[in-house]
């Protein structure tokens, strides 16, 4: 298990269970585990690294060589006008270079005395040069070079997806946790108000208590009773929440009603936050990153196209006998060679898109600046929160400590009749507000640093 999932196991508060309870308790490691190989999201993650590499294959498709073959005739009146077969394969390479073979069998009546070959045909061979527009830099290339790039971009972007998954359902689990822990220290309390309600009505028939006493225990815990049950239905309301996350094969999964988050939150001291971290390693910054990158191979590309083209081709032809190629003439007057020159006057349309994608590569850079610098101040702030809810809990714990003290002593106290139900309940009420407050602040410090996790996509490991 990576690193950061067995942090966010402490902070939940993972106990080993007896195994006669494991049947009713939903791990956070169960869950969490679910989540990431289950849930659509997660699945419709993995999509993006399948989809990159379906565009890294298109873009070798650029470099595979192809071969064109065409057969044209002319027959009228019994005479052949022409007939003419031509077939041509040509490999490209990642340069502004390909290298060409072809071979033609020509004849006919009225053929052009350009296209004319012996029986046998005429082979070639040759080169196709793009000798300055294109030469270094070509669509080729950068189309091959980017969708390496957006391998990365796909990454970075599953990362983030899956990350906010799981930072999703840990907190449906954490406030799910925290709800359920709530409901069962209401429950305390409702069975010691009951407990409390009895030993009045046995104090009552002994004539030590008044019928009065009897009501003002009674009314106490109806109202204890109210307030368990608010508390459970916001509790079925966080347990389904947790179901959205429950998948098996694609179906949605219902939690039986017996089934319980694990209940014992214990707090452990989160590693230090720190700011001095990479941040372009943060897949968010990352993707930014990467993106950039793709742009600059696309103002790479628009400033090679700015200068002219000159494309030069040459292909010896091999003359062709009955019995064997002519060697012979392969390096000598036999070829086909050429030059084609294009000029734009003003290169108004390329010095347009050379502009569109550097200012698209400085709009980024601006955008990732930013981008660092507000997870900088939230990191900062972040850690400041981390150190405020440390004390919070500390104080909070400290407070507990001393209401229990307090409600022991008030109990004594009633016993030996030198207090009242009214005190008793009020030092109860005291205990479970602080107990339900070290919960709830708790249960902030989780998120907190979920938020963190979150923040620098850190929850799922990122190899």
């Amino acid at each position: 298990m990576n690193k950061i999932i067995y942090i966010l196991l402490m902070l939940i508060g993972i106990k080993n269970y007896a195994q006669t309870k494991a049947q009713e308790i939903l791990t956070y490691q169960e869950f969490i585990f679910n989540v990431i190989s289950e849930h659509p999201l997660a699945k419709s993650a993995e999509l993006k690294e399948k989809v990159a590499k379906a565009k890294l294959l298109a873009a070798k498709g650029g470099l595979d060589p192809y071969l064109t073959s065409s057969i044209n005739q002319k027959n009228f009146e019994n005479k052949e006008y022409y007939n003419i077969f031509e077939n041509k394969i040509t490999i490209p390479t990642s340069l502004g270079i390909a290298i060409t073979g072809s071979f033609n069998n020509n004849s006919g009546e009225y053929l052009n005395p350009e296209a004319y070959t012996n029986n046998n045909g005429i082979w070639s061979a040759g080169i196709e040069l793009d000798l300055l527009q294109g030469l270094i830099t070509n669509t080729r290339k950068i189309a091959l070079d980017q969708a390496k790039v957006y391998q990365r971009i796909a990454k970075n972007k599953q990362l983030q997806l899956v990350n906010k998954l799981v930072y999703d359902a840990s907190k449906a689990y954490a406030e799910w946790q925290q709800f359920n822990s709530i409901c069962n220290i209401l429950q305390s309390n409702v069975e010691l108000s009951e407990r409390y309600l009895t030993n009045i009505k046995n104090a009552l028939t002994n004539g030590e208590k008044t019928a009065i006493d009897t009501l003002e225990a009674n009314v106490y815990l109806q109202n204890n009773r109210i307030n368990l049950l608010k508390y459970e239905q916001k509790l079925v309301e966080k347990r389904l929440k947790v179901e959205n996350y429950l998948w098996y094969e694609n179906i949605p999964v219902a939690m039986q009603s017996h089934v319980q988050p694990e209940t014992n939150i214990n707090y452990y001291k989160f590693e230090e936050i720190t700011v001095d971290e990479n941040l372009d390693d943060i897949p968010m910054i990352a993707e930014k990153r990467a993106k950039m990158e793709s742009l600059r191979l696309k103002q790479k590309l628009n400033r090679e196209k700015l200068k002219p083209k000159l494309k030069l081709k040459y292909n010896p032809i091999i003359k062709t006998t009955d019995n064997t190629f002519g060697l012979s003439n392969y390096l000598s007057e036999n070829q086909v060679w050429g030059a084609k020159l294009t000029f734009p006057i003003f290169f108004r349309s390329e010095r347009g898109k050379y502009r569109e994608s550097k200012y698209a590569v400085e709009e980024i850079n601006y955008d990732i600046a930013v981008k660092k610098k507000e997870i900088e101040n939230k990191m900062i702030a972040n850690e400041q929160n981390q150190e405020a809810l440390t004390q919070q809990i500390k104080l909070l714990q400290m407070n507990i400590d001393g209401y229990e003290k307090l409600l022991v002593a008030e109990t004594k106290k009633f016993e030996y009749g030198e207090s009242s139900l009214f005190l008793i309940n009020k030092r109860q009420e005291n205990l479970i507000a602080s107990e339900l407050k070290l919960l709830s602040s708790q249960n902030m410090l989780i998120i907190n640093y979920l938020n963190y996790l979150l923040m620098t996509n850190t929850i799922v490991p990122t190899e």
